[in-house]
């Protein structure tokens, strides 16, 4: 063996676990000394050199850089560059280390290192790195050797972690020893303090396991960005002849969010050795942030489904995305302020209230600046919520209250020899009234009514609000309804008249200093490594569109979804039985529908309930088939203005036999049974079949109502006067004990985790399940149609379609099949 070749495997008693203590000794061939807090602490980009699981933690890309300079006894100095990043559960990483000794020391040579960590991200790492030695020294050319580590974070509190380097690892032919570290680590603090421990030991001297040393380190957050950090080795007494002193290290860090700079020193036999560094990642840090940037939040692009070519890409719940990007702006300590862009919404009053509050809850944190540009009341609603609003100069603003309309079709059908046949339970249902009468019942005008008084009562309380004046002068306001910008501006409105080239300049003064404004925002994640263990989830499945059997779909002339109970009930017993969701969130936005698939969802929820905390959150509907589905739940959150209730059933069938006989029709049917053509279009019920409709749908009524009874811990006596069919908004079924609270999503969420136990302040995933299954369609030519028909843009002929809600009804009867618990306001314009 060349004489060099021997003196490195004499300094290689062990490959060493670099970047921890103990590397302070062994400046040859292993890399530099860095702050990390050994096996089970190693969580950032730095960690291929103490265990490569540690990579598996960086949840977005990141990269170090460190540069060591030892002292004149040694001399030498190294530099060091380490990227990591995360590639759906796998986490790559590359470090290239440059080490330059002293001349008399031995040769220069680089060191590289690239690993892959596979895990989840949060709770369990399993790492693989492959390392090679470049140098002009032909031994050292020759030298490589693989890396083996495991993190196990079972707790938020604890992490365990073992690694061995080293492995095939041969010099100048000679095997060296394989480095063994099993390592503790404990955080406490709200996560702020991290202490650890490690034993040090390989398999020389013939011997599988001697243990050499042990390590203690302690990471300790400040407060303003800094942190420190300490190591410190010991020998123990199998410890190898030049590596019996203490060895320590200590760094000073100061964290910005995405960037951090890092100066400290190491101590041991070879001397002293300063350490800096420097640090650029994409996740956040808890650490000092320079909030610079305005995002630009245009609300009616947010809420259209984004497609390449047939596909739809991104969250397939846009509103609630937005919701989410709110949230995540309010809490990003570089966003400075923020610019939402309103035109006109596909929104009901209760999701503007939802929205309303969202944006209140960012206002409280940071400037909120609303630009109107379109649309009417409840745009006006939501924009009034802003810290400051402008218009366009020469725009119109339309702030003329809420208004409701129903087309009543009777009397046009009989026209074309049609007659609409209904068997109803309660006098408020009132769905099928435009279809059976030439205007509205007395119930249906006085629901309509209360229903109106309730909903402006608070969009003038809010504007009275939000603009800060008397709620006369709001009325007044909204009785003069249109309003030129400058009228508009006048009148205490709002505040600016802006060109959509101003707004940055706007934005400018309204913050208070430099900000950039940025259309394409994308809120910067949180350091996943920050907290430890498995996060608890919290599993929100969607409820959405119309009930009916079967699977999730699109509904026909783009009247939304349909909810198929299915793939709802599957979404919820799937929630029900995975062991990491703690908590199901229901969130309805749903008329009704078939009363027999809502029962299928009812069913779901109180087994589930058996098992979790179930937490309905109601959107701008809730109604009838939707409320049946909630009352199963352990509470019920709605908003203000949401419709719900409506527990009541109807059946509807139309009569075309008036217009075959216009046609000269004729038809012969032969049956065996009173009812056996119960169902058919071309004639009406005779009296046994409605006798024989009528007990079914009053049977229908009746479990309906020992249903909320049951959820709502309501006598059946003081249920029945909140039913019949009537709509309530949900403040006024929070009068009724209908529902619990009012409130939205987020306090849904909110609910949910409390009831589960969970901690105020730890990490909740969210689980959004039970959304339209796009690709289960039958045949693949009938999947590439629908993908067709939801990726051209419609017909101009589909979109007047679309528009009548008429229309809209009745192709959604055709989908349904037979309807037994639809909503009042289904057949008529949305409800305010």
């Amino acid at each position: 063996m060349p004489r060099h070749a021997a003196a490195l495997a004499a300094l290689l008693v062990a490959l060493p676990a670099a970047a921890q203590v103990q590397n302070v000794e062994a400046p040859l061939p292993a890399g530099l000394a860095l702050p990390v807090l050994g096996a089970a602490g190693a969580e950032e980009a730095t960690a291929l050199s103490a265990n490569p699981a540690g990579v598996g933690f960086v949840g977005a890309p990141s990269l170090h850089y460190f540069h060591q300079q030892a002292d004149d006894r040694r001399g030498g100095r190294g530099d060091g560059l380490y990227a990591a990043g995360l590639l759906g559960p796998f986490g790559p990483a590359l470090s290239v280390e440059w080490v330059r000794p002293a001349d008399d020391a031995g040769p220069r040579y680089r060191l590289t290192t690239l690993g892959l960590a596979l895990g989840d991200g949060h709770a369990v790492s399993l790492g693989v790195a492959w390392r090679w030695w470049s140098s002009p020294d032909p031994a050292l050319e020759a030298l490589h050797a693989w890396d083996l580590g495991l993190t196990v974070r079972p707790a938020r509190w604890l992490s365990l972690g073992a690694s061995a380097q080293g492995l095939d690892a041969r010099l100048a032919g000679a095997r060296l020893p394989v480095r063994f570290d099993l390592g503790a680590a404990t955080r406490l603090l709200g996560d702020r303090l991290t202490l650890s421990a490690d034993l040090l030991a390989d398999d020389a001297d013939g011997l599988p396991f001697r243990a050499t040393h042990a390590a203690a380190g302690l990471a300790l957050e400040l407060g303003g960005g800094l942190g420190l950090l300490g190591q410190l080795r010991l020998a123990l007494p199998d410890a190898p002849q030049g590596q019996r002193d203490a060895a320590g290290l200590v760094t000073l860090t100061w964290n910005a969010a995405r960037m951090g700079v890092t100066a400290g020193a190491s101590s041991g036999e070879a001397g002293l050795a300063s350490l800096v560094g420097l640090r650029s990642s994409t996740e956040r840090y808890r650490g000092v942030a320079l909030a610079t940037q305005v995002p630009r939040l245009d609300l009616a692009r947010q809420l259209e489904p984004r497609r390449i070519l047939f596909f739809e890409v991104g969250d397939r719940d846009p509103y609630g995305a937005l919701l989410r990007r709110l949230e995540q702006a309010r809490r990003d300590p570089e966003v400075a302020a923020v610019v939402l862009e309103v035109d006109a919404l596909p929104l009901g009053a209760a999701r503007v209230e939802e929205l309303r509050a969202a944006v209140t809850a960012l206002r409280a944190t940071k400037p909120v600046l609303a630009y109107l540009t379109g649309g009417g009341t409840r745009e006006y609603w939501l924009a009034s919520a802003a810290t400051a609003l402008a218009v366009p100069p020469g725009s119109a603003l339309v702030v003329n209250g809420l208004a409701r309309t129903q087309l009543y079709l009777r009397d046009g059908l009989a026209r074309l020899g049609v007659l609409v046949e209904v068997a109803r339970a309660g006098s408020y249902k009132s769905a099928p009234e435009p279809l059976t009468r030439s205007g509205p019942s007395d119930e249906s005008s006085a629901m309509t009514a209360a229903l109106l008084d309730d909903v402006a009562g608070r969009l003038r309380a809010d504007l009275a609000s939000s603009r800060r004046m008397a709620p006369e002068r709001v009325a007044a306001l909204l009785d003069q309804g249109l309003f030129t910008g400058a009228e508009a501006k006048a009148a205490g409105l709002v505040d600016e008249l802006l060109w959509p080239d101003e707004l940055a300049a706007w934005t400018r003064r309204q913050v208070g200093r430099q900000a950039h404004l940025a259309p394409g925002w994308e809120p910067t994640p949180t350091r996943a490594a920050q907290q430890w263990g498995a996060r608890p989830a919290i599993a929100v499945v969607r409820l959405e569109g119309a009930i009916t059997a079967g699977r999730s779909r699109a509904a026909p002339l783009g009247a939304g979804g349909l909810a198929g109970a299915d793939t709802v009930a599957d979404a919820i017993r799937a929630a029900a039985e995975d062991r990491r969701v703690r908590a199901i969130v229901l969130r309805v936005e749903s008329p009704g529908g078939d009363a027999r698939a809502a029962d299928l969802i009812w069913r779901a929820v109180v087994q589930a309930r058996a098992r979790k905390p179930v937490v309905v959150s109601m959107g701008d509907l809730a109604a009838s088939g939707g409320y049946l589905a909630a009352v199963g739940a352990t509470a019920i959150v709605a908003e203000p203005s949401t419709l719900t209730g409506s527990i009541g059933v109807f059946l509807v069938k139309p009569d075309l036999s008036g217009a075959l006989a216009k046609l000269s029709l004729a038809r012969d049917v032969q049956q065996r049974g009173a009812v056996a053509d119960v169902a058919s279009l071309v004639k009406p019920w005779t009296p046994p079949e409605r006798a024989a409709v009528e007990r079914l749908v009053d049977a229908t009524y009746r479990g309906f109502l020992e249903k909320v009874a049951e959820g709502r811990g309501l006598p059946l006596a003081e249920v029945e006067p909140l039913a019949g069919g009537r709509v309530w908004t949900g403040a006024q079924a929070l009068e009724r004990r209908l529902v619990d609270r009012l409130g939205g999503l987020a306090d849904a969420v909110a609910l949910a985790r409390q009831q589960a136990g969970l901690p105020a302040d730890g990490e909740v995933e969210l689980l959004w399940r039970g959304g339209r299954e796009r690709f289960d369609l039958g045949s693949p030519l009938a999947s590439a149609a629908a993908l067709l028909a939801e990726a051209s843009p419609p017909s101009p002929l589909l979109r007047a379609a679309a528009a009548v809600p008429e229309l809209q009804a009745a192709a959604l009867l055709l989908e349904l099949g037979p309807v037994l618990a639809l909503p009042e306001e289904w057949l008529g314009a949305a409800a305010p």
